[in-house]
């Protein structure tokens, strides 16, 4: 009876890799039996099967390759089949960039550490952009000699994705910032360094260069005024702060000296996708003149006091006076309501306009979308995803052209390619499509345009599809009803 030879020490435990290896047929493999393997790939394979970080090892000139639970997601659906295999083979689609990488760390023993490298890995059949933090340390055998790489690493494409659509909504919201009527800047940082200011900022500080530097330094007159131990506040402790009618000093015109004036302004703390505050946005008016209207108006209405105490026992002079001095107090008032209402709505005009742009988008008589400037798809609204059965998440981050808008329309996908290609070099693109989507075909008015920025840069792309009456499906239609009348 022949007995079962129990798997050497070093090869115990690892999980699901640790039993694959085990079984794994090395008496026809260039590695050779594990009880045959020298200790130092030994001590390097313990030390990886049981570790809960990604980690491999490529042994020998051929970076034969050996791995762990944690990292057997990396190869996606090359696993298992790349267990031993030598890296050439199991990277092919990424020889080019980590083959010399290896060749380094194998010839010279110097480490490497890379931090958010692209490789571009074939995943599902397609190439596909990947973001990654990984090591590469030599493993030297008895004799000091380099037999091996040891590797650890971690997959952080989701990160690097979410960081650059965060960075795309910054300079949108941005944008609409740079044109609003009010005064805007963004502090970031507990040092409140200028981020960004719109030209109403810039006008209210005599066209300063503000951009990256403190507050302290740019505005240098505040520091005395309160007005950073108020930000400082906001920054701590998260809540907002609102200035209503607040004197203030400013250097209004350049090299010249500080002016009074008055602001309406609000400090709002903006929030990291930790939770914690990370900045400050600083939205102001200018109410001067309207401070100074109810100084006047104040002072008007004392006056009136004085001068109907003065001319008591002359009623005709008094009722002339009083005559004289309500016009006066009614002008007053209409200039202050006026400046009143038309700094209210400057105010109302801004949050309009984020209302506005939301709400046309979320409307259910068009389609409508927005691209980066390669065509991958960052938005949809939520008509066009109900007409292809698709969330949100589903579709974006795809080439607009592969969605399941297109993709079951023969020649579609190469058409909407070359009009993408075309609106991002700054034409407007507008056609008839008939295209097949899961409800059946559809005819539509299409178009998609480029966005372009203060500078004439593209910033985006923008589709948009309107419905249109498909004679083919009107002439398949009942004749009444509301199946008809679409």
């Amino acid at each position: 009876m022949t007995s079962i030879r129990p798997a050497p020490a070093f090869l115990q435990g690892g999980g699901a890799m640790g039993e694959r290896i085990r079984n794994f047929d090395w008496g026809s493999h260039p590695l050779g039996p594990p009880e045959d393997w020298p200790p130092a790939l030994r001590m390097a394979m313990s030390l990886c099967l049981n570790s809960s970080f990604p980690t491999a090892i490529y042994w020998g000139p051929q970076f034969h390759l050996l791995y762990n639970d944690t990292w057997s997601e990396i190869p996606a659906e090359k696993h298992p089949a790349v267990l031993g295999l030598p890296a050439r083979e199991a990277w092919s689609d990424i020889w080019d960039i980590v083959g010399p990488q290896f060749r380094h760390v194998f010839e010279t023993g110097e480490g490497m550490a890379l931090y958010e490298q692209m490789l571009p890995m074939v995943r599902g059949g397609r190439r596909t952009e990947t973001w990654w933090n990984y090591s590469l340390t030599a493993i030297r055998d008895a004799e000091h000699g380099i037999a091996g790489i040891f590797n650890q690493g971690n997959d952080i494409t989701a990160v690097v994705h979410a960081r650059r659509a965060r960075q795309a909504e910054i300079e949108r919201w941005r944008e609409l910032f740079r044109q609003a009527p009010a005064a805007v800047a963004l502090l970031r940082g507990p040092n409140h360094v200028f981020e960004f200011a719109n030209e109403a900022y810039l006008r209210l500080v005599a066209q300063r260069d503000v951009t990256g530097k403190p507050v302290a330094e740019a505005v240098p007159e505040v520091r005395a005024q309160g007005f950073l131990e108020l930000l400082d506040g906001v920054y701590r402790s998260g809540e907002p702060y609102l200035g209503t009618g607040v004197k203030v000093k400013l250097q209004r015109r350049p090299d010249g000296p500080e002016e009074d004036c008055v602001l309406d302004f609000v400090y709002q703390p903006v929030h990291n996708a930790a939770g914690e505050v990370d900045a400050v946005l600083v939205l102001a008016s200018d109410v001067t003149d309207r401070a100074r209207a109810e100084a006047a108006l104040r002072l008007s209405n004392w006056q009136l006091g004085e001068e109907r105490a003065r001319l008591a026992a002359l009623i005709e002079a008094e009722q002339r006076a009083r005559l004289g001095l309500r016009r006066l107090n009614e002008t007053l008032e209409a200039h202050v309501n006026s400046r009143t209402a038309e700094l209210t709505r400057a105010l109302a005009a801004q949050n309009a306009v984020a209302d506005r742009l939301r709400a046309t988008f979320e409307t259910d008589l068009i389609f409508q979308g927005f691209l980066d400037t390669h065509g991958t798809l960052l938005d949809a609204n939520p008509a066009s995803l109900a007409a292809i059965h698709r969330t949100r998440e589903q579709v974006v981050g795809r080439p607009f052209w592969e969605t399941e808008w297109f993709s079951a329309t023969p020649g579609m996908g190469e058409r909407m390619r070359a009009a993408v290609e075309a609106a991002a070099r700054g034409e407007t693109v507008r056609t008839h499509l008939r295209v097949n989507l899961p409800d059946g075909p559809r005819s539509f008015l299409f178009s998609v345009r480029p966005v372009v920025n203060a500078r004439r840069e593209i910033v985006g792309l923008v589709p948009e599809a309107l419905e249109m009456e498909d004679p083919a499906a009107k002439a398949a239609a009942p004749a009444t009803g509301l199946a008809g009348s679409q």
